[in-house]
């Protein structure tokens, strides 16, 4: 398999995914997939800043981001708070399973296959700061939980 055709399957089959999602989880866990992948983002920009790792291949013509900033760093955090929302020590068991695999087999892989480079730190570097902006897009979302949750009260009492 191409390393385009690998690059390309992690941005369509994530985004396939969201048709097997309500329309109404999507719009409830949409705020927290944007808001996680903003934060890596700005993960990955300190990386490449401080040369911790850089892609060397990129999906063409989207050459400016990565596959995991389309779809990956949107979609599965979405999926994974729909399954563990409200069960905080599944999320942090889940999220650092996840965490584990990504950083220091997936991405490994990927470096040995030339698309990107990944030095043995880096691996540690980004489990550290992926885990911190894993707590922190599951308290924005039991933010984001508490303000929806009082506005549809208003609205209720409203109508009364």
């Amino acid at each position: 398999m191409s390393n385009q055709v690998l690059l390309w399957a992690m941005v369509i089959i994530p985004l396939l995914s969201l048709f097997l999602m309500k329309k109404e989880d999507i719009r409830r866990y949409i705020p927290a997939g944007l808001f996680s992948s903003f934060l890596l983002v700005i993960l990955q920009e300190v990386g490449v800043a401080n040369s911790w790792w850089y892609f060397r291949e990129t999906i063409y013509p989207l050459a400016v981001f990565t596959p995991f900033t389309e779809s990956v760093d949107l979609i599965i955090p979405m999926w994974v708070l729909k399954y563990t929302y409200g069960r905080f020590w599944h999320y942090i068991l889940f999220e650092i399973v996840g965490n584990v695999a990504f950083f220091f087999i997936i991405l490994p892989w990927f470096a040995s296959r030339g698309i990107m480079s990944w030095p043995a730190y880096a691996g540690l570097i980004a489990f550290i700061f992926s885990t911190v902006i894993n707590l922190l897009v599951y308290r924005f979302h039991m933010w984001q939980e508490d303000v929806f949750g009082c506005s549809e009260k208003t609205e209720a009492s409203v109508a009364l």
